[in-house]
């Protein structure tokens, strides 16, 4: 005896074939869905992508400058504390 693989349906071929058309259709319009999103987010990560890469070259700049400030403050800082220490009558403590 030979094995076959064939399913046998006990509906009418007409409802089957409107049942499998229904469930492709819904299949492909899943996909296509799913396709049209993967595409929309792969643009909004290369966006991403190349906004980061365009603002590092601002930002290392933005830090350099805060770094030069903050060195600038340190020194005004002691300056202002060595002429405390010079002058403690100006300092407005008593």
């Amino acid at each position: 005896m030979e094995a076959t693989n064939e399913k046998t349906y006990s509906s009418p071929q007409r409802k089957l074939v409107k049942f499998f058309e229904r469930s492709r259709n819904q299949w492909k319009a899943k996909a296509g869905a799913a396709k049209t999103m993967l595409k929309r987010l792969g643009g909004q990560v290369r966006r991403l992508e190349r906004r980061t890469a365009d603002s590092q070259p601002q930002l290392a700049a933005l830090r350099t400058q805060v770094a030069e400030w903050r060195a600038r403050h340190e020194e005004t800082a002691r300056e202002l504390e060595a002429l405390k220490k010079k002058y403690p009558h100006l300092s407005g403590e008593s």
